[in-house]
């Protein structure tokens, strides 16, 4: 990995896993296509912290069914999007404020962000009812953990 990169990203990955901690210690509900502390989904988690940064303010997320992840794979959409915005980096090269994405069946269908060392992420799911903190490693998360994204702030803006 780009030792450049690592150092260059650590204040806004910092500032990301930090409001993170804040959605789980507030226990943000869950909520289909939700963007803000009002209520989000895994991938509104994600969006709701960049644009309270300053980011991702012009985003639109494209409309999909709140079924859609598990059967027709908007989390490819997810992935797509976390292209333009951020690198593709090996799990074992996580850091704070990097993107886990997880694949249930076929497709990428959840994310969330790291916030502590284990790694642990913080993450909003319908079947939990807010946004909660996981243990990635030794956890059910760890089977399904696919890719990691860490957001590049030059493409964020």
């Amino acid at each position: 990995m780009n030792s450049k990169l690592k150092t260059q990203n650590s204040k806004l990955g910092i500032s990301i896993a930090a409001l993170a901690i804040e959605y789980a210690e507030l226990k943000v509900p869950y909520q289909h296509r939700g963007m803000s502390r009002n209520g989000c989904d895994c991938t509104g988690l994600i969006i709701g912290i960049c644009r309270e940064l300053g980011y991702l303010k012009k985003f639109v997320l494209r409309q999909y069914r709140e079924d859609w992840n598990l059967h027709a794979g908007a989390g490819n959409q997810v992935i797509e999007e976390l292209r333009k915005v951020g690198v593709e980096i090996a799990k074992h090269e996580a850091t704070i404020g990097d993107i886990p994405v997880m694949r249930f069946g076929k497709c990428p269908a959840h994310c969330g962000i790291i916030v502590a060392k284990g790694p642990v992420m913080v993450h909003s799911l319908k079947s939990e009812r807010w946004c909660k903190k996981s243990i990635l490693k030794k956890s059910m998360w760890s089977a399904h953990w696919l890719t990691t994204f860490r957001l590049i702030e030059e493409k964020l803006k």
